[in-house]
């Protein structure tokens, strides 16, 4: 019997998604380790994506074919958060002199989806289309403290440890959560990458939990918890700009932003 179509869609999904731009080639053998599917089901879904030219063979593994291309340019121009954010991830970076960036949350991670690198020598280089996960960094922190599904999905996944100083307890995570709340803006030193340090809000929507999640990144030597304090408020309030311009910030709040 066929799989469900919503079943077979989500399953090409999960294939996709296993490559990066770190890893743009895999093997079969890749995808099944990545997905946890049956060898079959992995072949049959390549089978098909090779056949609507999503996936392209070279030798024994497989890259993303450039028919993707053809959906970004719709997507970026039918999402609004895209069309906003940009100008003000430029002027945030150039405020903070760090690289700038918008998250956006899908499941029990956080996807880059817009970013301006920073002019210093030594920056935090992320990528649109980067995967990360949702407990550890800035960003990530943000979807959580103000969105109980993104913190029960994250629960749900597991607190993987990256550094010595990546939170995997309940108990401090919620702590951090807290005081994300609490001063609008979060900070996290070292959680995913040992010296690399970053500063997030949540970019409400209508709803008020986050459509996005706004952020700076760098190295520790200069993004460190006094600058934290200084530049905290400024991307809080660039966040509630790009919310404004899309028109999630009731009009009251619109005159702070």
């Amino acid at each position: 019997m066929a799989e469900p179509g919503v079943r077979v869609l989500g399953r090409a999904c999960d294939v996709l998604d296993c490559f990066t731009e770190a890893e743009p080639r895999l093997s079969v053998a890749d995808l099944r380790a990545r997905t946890g599917l049956p060898a079959t089901t992995v072949a049959r879904i390549v089978s098909t994506l090779l056949q609507e030219g999503l996936l392209v063979r070279e030798g024994d593994s497989y890259r993303v074919g450039l028919r993707v291309l053809v959906w970004s340019a719709p997507a970026r121009s039918g999402s609004s958060l895209l069309g906003v954010a940009r100008p003000f991830v430029e002027q945030l970076r150039d405020v903070t002199g760090e690289s700038a960036g918008v998250y956006v949350r899908q499941d029990a991670t956080r996807v880059l989806v817009e970013s301006a690198a920073s002019r210093h020598s030594v920056i935090y280089r992320g990528y649109v289309g980067q995967v990360l996960p949702l407990h550890a960094g800035a960003a990530g922190k943000c979807f959580m403290a103000f969105d109980e599904s993104a913190l029960a999905t994250a629960l749900a996944a597991g607190l993987e440890r990256y550094t010595d100083s990546t939170v995997v307890t309940r108990d401090e995570l919620d702590r951090q959560l807290a005081q994300v709340r609490e001063r609008g803006w979060a900070f996290t030193e070292s959680e995913r990458e040992v010296g690399l340090n970053s500063v997030a809000a949540p970019v409400p929507g209508f709803d008020g939990r986050p459509e996005a999640a706004l952020a700076i990144g760098g190295p520790s030597f200069r993004l460190d918890r006094d600058e934290a304090e200084r530049v905290g408020p400024v991307v809080a309030a660039t966040a509630r700009a790009i919310a404004a311009r899309m028109g999630h910030v009731p009009a009251e709040e619109r005159a702070d932003v």
